[in-house]
């Protein structure tokens, strides 16, 4: 049991280190103006937020295996609209930020 909750422990852990502060107080994060990308799969809404793995180039995208992150509907100028596809078979979206 012991040897569990080491194991446990030592995978949550590293994970604190991932968490985005919550600029807004709104439970999304704030990001500079600019394009993002994300894999159309895993684009989901939720309350006032669009969320997936946001990345600040295709490339990035297409490499992505981040996890999710919130994107607040107030902070995008245009989108969610197709960016291609990607050498690994993920269709991507794109938002541009105010």
């Amino acid at each position: 049991m012991k040897k569990l909750l080491s194991v446990a422990a030592f995978l949550i852990v590293p994970l604190a280190g991932c968490a985005t502060a919550d600029t807004k107080g709104t439970g999304t994060q704030a990001m500079a103006g600019g394009t993002y990308f994300c894999w159309k799969e895993r684009l989901n809404t939720a309350g006032d937020a669009l969320v997936c793995n946001w990345e600040g180039s295709v490339a990035d995208a297409c490499r992505s295996f981040r996890f999710t992150t919130p994107l607040a509907k107030g902070s995008v100028a245009t989108g969610p609209k197709d960016a291609g596809r990607c050498n690994n078979g993920q269709w991507l979206v794109q938002v541009t930020t105010k």
